[in-house]
């Protein structure tokens, strides 16, 4: 008896196996065109700017997701590594510049 009950509970592991095998082909398919800041009502729940948002409610601040799945998501957002160096530089020079003027403020010598 304790044999039929091993193999009925490895068949139903087996099943529910092949369930979430399916489940995840699905989701790893539909990852690649579907944006994950996207919600099931196709309201966009990114905390940063998109150019595919779309204003749905300018007063309630709602924007949707414009789109269509047709295209890879990813290029949309905003991000640009470059920008990012280049900013990092600038602020760097800034903060150089303004500790090199309070230090003459202040009457000290040059740093070199």
């Amino acid at each position: 008896m304790a044999d039929q009950d091993q193999q009925a509970f490895q068949e139903r592991l087996d099943r529910i196996g092949r369930l979430f095998t399916d489940i995840v082909g699905h989701a790893e398919v539909s990852s690649r065109t579907r944006c994950p800041y996207r919600d099931r009502h196709d309201l966009c729940t990114a905390l940063f700017r998109c150019r595919n948002q779309i204003a749905a409610d300018p007063e309630a601040d709602l924007l949707t997701c414009g789109h269509d799945g047709t295209f890879d998501y990813r290029t949309a957002w905003e991000s640009h590594p470059r920008s990012r160096q280049r900013a990092i530089a600038k602020i760097s020079a800034i903060k150089e510049e303004a500790s090199s003027r309070r230090r003459e403020a202040a009457g000290e010598e040059p740093q070199a």
